[in-house]
């Protein structure tokens, strides 16, 4: 069928509308005034039921409405998400699907980066023992026992030897309730004892003679009659008064009692530690020292490293605001409401060519919708459409 041009009556004479420049007038038709052909009119209904969903399964559901036009999606349950984790046999961890709480549960050796742990040159894997472990290079202990027991004061294993706080410990060959131990007094500073390259037994300082030269505390006096030396060792008070202390100020306190021998140290108080701290000026950083206790107030820009950011090329400083932002290059949001009077669309090639939009016509708090079909084609306006039925006759 041949397309051909509408016929106006135009000052009495009939002419061909000219279709890019002309308009017919539809004033006082509508779509009732032109039956459907095969492109049919626009409904709710007919849209709803050109609209199907496809519920593939898997986690979640989806449905739709063709009444309502509404399509419903359904998340994953808590169920349907834990069902898809699970742990590896023999790691060592447990994994509850109907919790979703993971755990562990004897990880084994085989399991961890580190298992084991080397003493001198001895390895020794976790979960074993080691009864002998070679190339220490020291050992330091509260207490060391050679053999299996040694009790003090009572039976132990013979020939046992114990290295304690009290000093070495002898048991002897016999297991009884009898021990030798070594011990040393409290040196005034540090001593070394030299044993001599020989055979033979140690000599005791009760089985000496000794001469008394010099002076100072105690004494030291010869029996020639019996042939007994006796020193009267130095006292605690003769130790005492050689010992005095000397508080240098500042924080703190450090006294000494020479009747007792006690060295008395009482360390800063709170008040006296918080008064050497403080905040700089315009640092925005508050300080109590009556408390110890820093803030923060009103941190100023110039103290941070990063004080403004930018959108698009305007910069905004924190704490200021824009109403103008320059230089996007697309802009994304669910929403966006603006005056008809500063939205425009404009032609890439030539940014004087403009759409404007005019919503002054609508009713006051009501919302119009303008639905976009899905296929390609030119708006047609009101004036055009009336023209053209006016033309159709």
């Amino acid at each position: 069928m041949a397309t051909r041009k509408a016929i106006c009556l135009v000052s009495g004479l009939f002419e061909e509308v000219n279709t890019p420049t002309d308009k017919l007038d539809f004033a006082g038709n509508s779509t009732t005034d032109l039956s459907e052909g095969t492109n049919l009119y626009f409904t709710n209904a007919r849209s709803r039921t050109a609209i199907s969903v496809t519920d593939s399964g898997g986690d979640g559901s989806l449905g739709y409405d063709n009444t309502t036009g509404v399509i419903t999606y359904t998340g994953p349950s808590a169920s349907e998400v834990r069902a898809h984790f699970s742990v590896a046999t023999g790691s060592g961890l447990t994994y509850s699907s109907a919790t979703g709480e993971f755990g562990t549960s004897a990880i084994p050796n085989s399991q961890l980066a580190n298992s084991s742990l080397t003493l001198g040159s001895t390895s020794i894997s976790l979960g074993s023992t080691a009864l002998t472990v070679a190339g220490l290079t020291s050992l330091t202990s509260t207490t060391l026992v050679a053999s299996t027991t040694l009790n003090v004061g009572a039976a132990g294993d013979a020939n046992s030897i114990q290295i304690d706080s009290t000093g070495i410990i002898f048991e002897g060959s016999g297991a009884d309730a009898n021990e030798t131990t070594f011990t040393a007094a409290n040196p005034s500073a540090d001593r070394t004892i030299t044993l001599p390259d020989l055979t033979g037994t140690v000599a005791l300082l009760n089985s000496l003679s000794v001469t008394e030269s010099g002076t100072g505390f105690g004494s030291l006096s010869y029996d020639n009659t019996t042939g007994v030396f006796t020193f009267t060792k130095v006292s605690s008070t003769n130790i005492r008064s050689q010992i005095s202390v000397t508080d240098n100020g500042g924080d703190g306190a450090l006294a000494y009692d020479n009747s007792t021998g006690v060295i008395s140290y009482t360390g800063p108080s709170a008040s006296e530690v918080r008064a050497h701290f403080s905040v700089a000026t315009g640092s925005g950083l508050t300080y109590n020292s009556g408390t110890g206790e820093f803030g923060t107030n009103a941190i100023p820009n110039s103290q941070l490293a990063n004080s403004s950011i930018t959108v698009g090329s305007t910069g905004i400083a924190l704490g200021s605001s824009a109403t103008t932002i320059t230089g996007l290059t697309s802009v994304t949001s669910s929403a966006i409401v603006t005056n008809d009077s500063g939205f425009r669309v404009r032609n890439t090639a030539d940014n004087t060519k403009l759409l404007a939009f005019d919503v002054s016509g609508v009713t006051t708090s009501t919302t119009r919708t303008l639905t976009v079909p899905d296929e390609n084609g030119t708006i047609a306006t009101q004036d055009f459409t009336t023209a053209l039925a006016i033309a159709l006759g």
